[in-house]
């Protein structure tokens, strides 16, 4: 996906090239309107989301008012870019171009199929990936509803689905710029269950408290959301204590993505379940583990919480005294 955004970037300047020639060439600024007619074509294709989408939305005044400054913009545009053109064909004292005035225009059609070709905008978004900030501000509210449908397949496993089936399947869905979106939703979904998704809780578990998701820290929250998954299972806890009590001492400055130290204890003090076919002892053994992942995650919070500089004032003091 990102080799095809950098590739309709390319084909975008075909857009703004078409005009230049036009300028450098000295054709008349009748040719404005054709250009700015290629242009808004251009934007309803790459950019559906700034247009009304439906018959009801154009009925309204703010639609059509927001509909022509689209348009004035690109009129705008492509009188600057008509401008620059006859400037650098002025500098470089270049004549009016014996050309067919069809050519400029068709380098800037041609990039309007080019780029469809290579880009559609929803299922971009649906995955996370957009071409600006302007367009991820604009899919901005549809995007939790994108990520919650993009879980419903993972919600739809069986409950006998082998492991590394449905492992694959949760590394697929979230291995998008929108994980932190889609993991936020299944945790949602999997919190008033229909049935146990025994496979997808375990292999989303596994997922989320892998080190090369934890330490970047692109998905935020990962432990704490792997820890709801797994609360009130006293197998996927058993699982997920020794993982996360390992990641807290490898990546102590990523406890703000841990679950909070008082829900810990709370599952502690919850986790004697006469239900469980879980031995006694090992029970105990699964409290003490998360009261002690408890501990670690409030200090490496308190340790993050203390001035940086103060913590590097120390050692050099120290280093001072023993020189003296």
């Amino acid at each position: 996906m990102l080799t095809r955004m950098r590739l309709v970037k390319g084909a975008t300047a075909l857009l703004y090239i078409g005009p230049l020639i036009a300028g450098l060439c000295g054709f008349g600024w009748d040719m404005v309107a054709s250009f700015t007619a290629i242009f808004v074509v251009w934007l309803m294709v790459l950019r559906p989301e700034q247009w009304p989408t439906s018959p009801s939305e154009w009925q309204s005044g703010q639609a059509w008012l927001a509909a022509l400054a689209q348009v004035l913009s690109q009129i705008l545009l492509v009188a600057v870019l008509f401008g620059i053109g006859r400037g650098i064909g002025g500098l470089a004292n270049i004549g009016a171009l014996t050309i067919n005035p069809i050519l400029p225009l068709a380098v800037s059609f041609v990039s309007i199929p080019l780029c469809r070709m290579l880009w559609d905008a929803n299922e971009a978004a649906s995955q996370g990936y957009f071409l600006d900030d302007e367009a991820e501000f604009a899919h901005a509210d549809n995007a939790a509803g994108q990520a919650a449908t993009a879980v419903i397949p993972l919600l739809n496993l069986s409950d006998t689905a082998p492991d590394a089936q449905v492992a694959t399947a949760v590394a697929t869905a979230l291995d998008v710029p929108a994980a932190a979106m889609r993991l936020n939703a299944v945790t949602a979904a999997l919190a008033h269950p229909d049935r146990s998704h025994a496979a997808l809780r375990r292999a989303l578990l596994l997922w989320a408290t892998e080190p090369e998701i934890v330490a970047p820290g692109q998905i935020p929250g990962s432990m704490a959301n792997a820890f709801r998954i797994a609360d009130g299972n006293l197998d996927l806890l058993r699982l997920y204590v020794p993982r996360a009590m390992a990641l807290i001492t490898a990546f102590p400055n990523r406890a703000g993505d841990f679950p909070d130290p008082a829900d810990l204890v709370a599952a502690a003090d919850a986790g004697n379940s006469s239900e469980s076919d879980l031995p006694v002892h090992l029970q105990a053994d699964l409290r003490d583990g998360l009261r002690a992942l408890a501990r670690s995650v409030e200090a490496a919070l308190e340790a993050s919480a203390q001035p940086p500089a103060r913590q590097d004032l120390e050692p050099r003091v120290a280093q001072a005294r023993r020189t003296a």
